[in-house]
């Protein structure tokens, strides 16, 4: 696995020169982003706290030519906690087949795990399972996928590190399939299945050699239902050689134009041990940013009781 892991490293590196330097390319576009999350929060048991919990900048760009777009390069860096560690979180190239049947994607990518695929809770004031379920939201490796009619696909093998790892350890490799289908033609209703077999680190784990073993399977749906928008996720399976099961589900209501009411929920079973949070809150969409608020109810964490705020901006730009 250490020699994978090295020769992964390689390929990542060759792959984004190479498409630097690809030849034929007749047309190239930027889209440059430019995001930052701000947070206001107390609870029982702490002093209020303000932070700037991450200031993100992206930039994609895209080679296209007669038949469309042909190759992608992303990368996106993050300053997390007021500035404390700044990482490379995510650092791909991306090869696109014909019509969208197949694409190769190497490098930093986000997992195709569940909801994952298309919804992420980073910026948002709660938070789904995957660091439980995967140890990670991102991994370096290579991933296939595509889309054929009402199905989509997407098969990943990386190293099972992170946004942080280290290619000269072993005992690492990860791999995740997830297969999609949307049912009908007014695209109200997605479903997915996933699986994933491997080792990996533990979510934020200070030794970055120690992984464990995970073996998972996972359902998710995404329903728009008029003003409603439901996410649902269910997994079960092993981790660390223990049982796991994982519930997460998300309830989005457009009371008015500019806002919506949220509701989420993730519970786990890890073995004997059990945690569980909720969240209710608000997210008001003002022309020139978004304000979220809620409150959470963790009765398993050391503070049961947490009301915090949150500010964000999004800048994106195409030239």
């Amino acid at each position: 696995m250490a020699e994978f892991n090295r020769r992964m490293s390689h390929l990542v590196i060759m792959a984004l020169f190479l498409v630097l330097l690809a030849p034929g390319m007749g047309r190239a576009s930027w889209n440059v982003s430019i995001d930052g999350d701000a947070r206001y929060r107390f609870t029982e048991r702490e002093e209020p706290e303000a932070d700037i919990n991450i200031v993100g900048a992206s930039a994609r760009k895209t080679f296209s030519d007669s038949r469309g777009d042909r190759f992608t390069l992303f990368g996106l860096v993050e300053a997390e906690d007021n500035f404390s560690e700044v990482m490379l979180h995510e650092a791909y190239g991306q090869y696109k087949g014909p019509m969208g049947a197949w694409n190769v994607t190497v490098g930093r990518y986000t997992l195709p795990w569940g909801l994952l695929s298309g919804f992420s809770t980073s910026r948002l004031l709660y938070d789904m399972p995957q660091d439980a379920l995967l140890g990670m939201d991102v991994d370096s490796g290579v991933m296939v996928s595509g889309v054929s009619g009402a199905f989509d696909y997407a098969v990943s093998l990386s190293q099972g590190y992170g946004a942080h790892y280290t290619p000269d350890a072993d005992g690492h490799g990860l791999g995740i399939a997830r297969i999609g289908f949307v049912p009908g033609y007014t695209e109200e209703i997605t479903l997915g299945l996933s699986a994933a077999w491997g080792r990996s680190v533990t979510a934020h784990a200070e030794d970055r050699d120690m992984a464990v073993s995970r073996a998972l399977a996972g359902v998710d749906a995404t329903l728009y239902l008029g003003r409603w928008l439901a996410r649902i996720e269910v997994s079960a399976g092993r981790v660390d050689d223990r049982a796991m099961t994982a519930g997460f589900a998300a309830l989005d209501y457009a009371l008015l134009p500019r806002l919506d009411l949220n509701l989420a929920g993730n519970v786990r079973w890890h073995g004997s041990e059990y945690e569980d949070e909720w969240f209710v809150g608000f997210t008001g969409k003002p022309p020139w940013f978004t304000i979220r608020g809620g409150y959470t109810y963790a009765p398993n964490s050391a503070s049961e009781h947490e009301v915090s705020f949150q500010l964000y901006r999004l800048f994106s730009f195409d030239f």
